[in-house]
């Protein structure tokens, strides 16, 4: 499949994007995205299952030590059914 990839220093306010005939009638995804780190500064890179990079390594331990549970007592005998 081929990609298309075109940069603009000056953004116009329309863009024309010729569509490969190979990708007409198709469902294609266009992601426009600045280039400069100022305004991508929400865009982050993800890991192949899709998760942030560093993510894991940031929220590792974040969740508070829980408490002891409490003791549920004793286990009800109860009649056998026969």
């Amino acid at each position: 499949m081929q990609a298309i990839r075109q940069i603009y220093q000056d953004t116009p306010s329309v863009i024309h994007i010729s569509i490969p005939e190979e990708l007409q009638h198709h469902p294609v995804e266009v992601i426009i995205r600045a280039l400069d780190d100022s305004t991508n500064s929400e865009i982050k890179e993800t890991d192949a299952n899709g998760w942030p990079i560093g993510f894991f390594e940031r929220t590792f331990g974040s969740i508070p030590d829980l408490p002891e549970r409490e003791s549920q007592g004793e286990y009800e005998e109860r009649e056998s059914l026969e």
